[in-house]
């Protein structure tokens, strides 16, 4: 059994492998700028380290970008920043409010496949400013998915997002955590 210490933010881990570790994919949340929010902060600590429990976690921020008044100039800049931090090898999943929707349960499954797949070795969820993504984020990105149709401030999107990730976890290991209707 081989072993490997997962490094974030969040509390490192020791977590334990059946299979060498070089294979073992890591999931990751990429954001346009810094979490600001202190609660937000709390939460993404909070579930971070629960989704450790399952995988590799980390959790990236871009620079901010700040004092760009045309919003097509923002987003392209937000969008360079972001491609930059994305390797050849990952599998991208774009939150877009245009995206795919998702029950719990079927993101969950969505989710699974991909993983199983074994089509990369990190899966990335990017989280693109508030003005959205760019036409090359939107390209580069493997998958669209929304969270909802409703429109929820970006700072907490990236909470709502890693409790739907700890959440799929969970009903991917028939935990109860999840209670469907």
């Amino acid at each position: 059994m081989y072993f490997a210490v997962a490094i974030s933010k969040f509390k490192p881990k020791i977590q334990f492998f059946e299979t060498n570790p070089d294979q073992y994919m890591k999931l990751s949340m990429l954001v346009v700028g810094k979490t600001r929010v202190g609660f937000v902060a709390e939460g993404l600590s909070f579930y971070g380290a629960r989704i450790q429990k399952y995988f590799p976690w980390e959790m990236l921020e871009t620079t901010d970008v700040k004092h760009i008044p045309d919003v097509k100039a923002m987003v392209r800049t937000e969008t360079g920043k972001t491609m930059k931090m994305i390797a050849p090898g990952d599998y991208v999943i774009l939150l877009d409010e245009k995206g795919k929707q998702h029950t719990s349960l079927a993101f969950s499954l969505d989710l699974r496949k991909v993983i199983d797949s074994g089509s990369a070795r990190r899966i990335l969820f990017v989280i693109a400013g508030a003005y959205g993504a760019g036409d090359e984020l939107k390209q580069r990105a493997n998958e669209i998915w929304a969270l909802s149709k409703l429109t929820f401030p970006h700072q907490l999107v990236r909470l709502i997002l890693a409790e739907q990730i700890y959440r799929a976890m969970t009903i991917m290991r028939n935990e109860p955590y999840h209670h469907e209707g």
